[in-house]
């Protein structure tokens, strides 16, 4: 006798596990209905997962984790009809193993086999089907919508509301989630309303600490956290915020509000947290794909981290969403610029252009596709084109002149060059960029005053202009023959720019041309050990010009 109780104990033990699995599992499930606690989501899968493992022939277990499954996007319609059917296969009296596989049959648009397994889960416990009902009631008129619905299935919808409306009351189960979704709401509203009085009355932290209460009493935790991150950032506690704003995402099941909140705060508060922005919008995307602007946000993302494919496979799904937007034409060129896709650009570029949604904004597209052709395709006719063409565009004209102004200077025309360098001025007379290219212009000319003349003013308007400083000390060194003066903006130059090579190596002339041997020597040392860094003279000149210092 006692080895026989003994062996009850046992079978009693190993029964006890999954059990409990299903009952910790089934008490997560409806806190997740209650609250849409992405936690209490996983925490059911888990527990329904260790049922099924302790007990493969629970039949409760497979349906409602193909439910959670389907839900959390883990798995298809399909695998979920599938686990349904092994549901049933495992007990076919189980009416709500007949409803949830009538449920994704209905998903799946197999609208008469869904009706056969609702009606099957209706016969097997009428007076609890009213949720039956009510879906397959749905289904039918979905039905309608897809098909083209015949009298009898309206009518047949009609009928199953109106007594799925009835047998409501009659459902135990029912009617325990709709009164605890009752005291839910209400201690919902509550906390809602005294913590926006406390807000109101400058208590925030009470309010905050009323809210963080919120989280464990009540369903929509992602709507105190979104008000703990409002208080947290109007006390510019970022940190808090910026934690708040994810718990927010993650409990709210990346609910589409709460991931744009969260997206509006980083982007203004943390906008180099890159990788989180792309995280945010990816997750935006995937729950909303025919949002064309994410996309296009994405993409200019990924090329904030010279992530240069994925940006260009972001603008192409903006553009496949909406393909005639002039802006995500103009980020998708700019894109296959940076891939070196040239011709690909032109062509976006000039379809952007052709819609024009604004002449600024277009001047500007026309003055990058204007450097494609001058500085890739070597067409420096279309370029000064496309240029004079957003010039009747703009108002803001100094830039495009300046950019005709280089044209020119580039192909040698300095007359044209210099007219249009002062273009440029008459409408900026505070560009020192422009002053300083205009002077070079005149010293290709040989007008060494003028040059001296308009390197000087960019030096007045921008003292740490270290180009300017080193192209006026050309000047003194090679056009007026006066190395000790030129030494001294050569100097000013390397102090502004340490790793200028171009000035070291002037340096280096100017100490040869005042027989200043070893002085010239160590700058030509200079210049060529930081060209190996950062070319910008051929190494040979600097290595002759060194070895010519100590020929016999």
């Amino acid at each position: 006798m006692f080895k026989q109780k003994a062996s009850d104990n046992i079978n009693k033990g190993s029964k006890k596990e999954p059990d409990n699995s299903m009952q910790l599992a089934q008490a997560a499930h409806q806190r997740y209905l209650l609250h849409s606690s992405a936690e209490d989501l996983t925490v059911a899968i888990n527990y329904y997962i260790e049922a099924l493992k302790n007990n493969p022939d629970t039949p409760s277990a497979y349906f409602r984790l193909a439910s959670l499954l389907h839900d959390n996007g883990q798995i298809g319609i399909e695998s979920a009809i599938e686990q349904c059917r092994k549901a049933v296969e495992i007990d076919a009296c189980n009416p709500n193993a007949h409803m949830y596989l009538g449920y994704f049959l209905s998903l799946k648009g197999d609208f008469e086999e869904a009706k056969e397994q609702f009606k099957a889960a209706i016969k097997l416990n009428p007076l609890k089907s009213s949720r039956t009902r009510l879906v397959l009631a749905l289904t039918l008129l979905e039905k309608g919508r897809t098909n083209k619905n015949s009298v009898s299935d309206f009518s047949s919808a009609l009928y199953y509301i109106f007594s799925g409306s009835l047998l409501f009351f009659f459902d135990k189960a029912n009617l325990k989630m709709f009164f605890k979704n009752i005291l839910d709401d209400i201690s919902f509203v509550k906390y809602r309303a005294f913590g926006e009085i406390l807000e109101k009355t400058n208590q925030d932290k009470n309010a905050y600490n009323l809210y963080a209460d919120a989280l464990d009493k009540t369903r929509n935790k992602s709507v105190f956290y979104e008000r703990m991150a409002q208080i947290a950032k109007k006390k510019k506690r970022y940190d808090v915020a910026l934690e708040c704003y994810q718990n927010s995402v993650a409990i709210s099941n990346s609910n589409p509000m709460r991931v744009v909140s969260a997206i509006e705060f980083v982007e203004e508060f943390y906008p180099e947290k890159t990788d989180e922005l792309i995280d945010l919008y990816t997750v935006l995307t995937a729950q909303n794909p025919n949002l064309p602007r994410c996309y296009y946000e994405l993409g200019h993302l990924y090329l904030k981290k010279e992530d240069k494919f994925n940006a260009v496979n972001a603008f192409k799904l903006a553009l496949q969403y909406d393909n005639d937007n002039p802006f995500y034409l103009n980020a998708l060129a700019f894109a296959y610029v940076q891939l070196e896709q040239y011709d690909s650009a032109i062509e976006l570029y000039q379809k952007a252009l052709s819609i024009n949604p604004d002449n600024e904004w277009s001047a500007v597209v026309a003055q990058a596709l204007a450097a494609i052709y001058h500085q890739i395709k070597g067409n420096s006719d279309a370029a000064i084109s496309m240029l004079q063409n957003a010039l009747l565009l703009t108002k803001d004209k100094s830039q495009i002149y300046q950019a005709i102004a280089d044209i020119y200077y580039d192909i040698e025309d300095l007359d044209k060059a210099i007219e249009y360098y002062n273009s440029s001025l008459d409408g900026d007379c505070n560009n020192p960029k422009a002053y300083s290219r205009l002077a070079m212009a005149y010293w290709e000319k040989d007008y060494i005053e003028k040059a001296i003349i308009y390197y000087s003013k960019a030096i007045d308007l921008n003292p740490e202009y270290d180009i300017a400083y080193n192209n006026l000390g050309v000047i003194f060194l090679d056009g007026l023959g006066d190395p000790k003066r030129a030494l001294s903006y050569f100097e000013n130059a390397v102090d502004i720019n340490p790793n200028y090579v171009l000035a070291h190596f002037n340096i280096g002339r100017a100490y040869e041309v005042m027989g200043q041997k070893i002085d010239a020597a160590k700058n030509y040392q200079v210049a060529l050990n930081l060209n190996k860094i950062n070319p910008e003279v051929e190494s040979q000149m600097i290595e002759d010009m060194l070895f010519k210092l100590f020929e016999a």
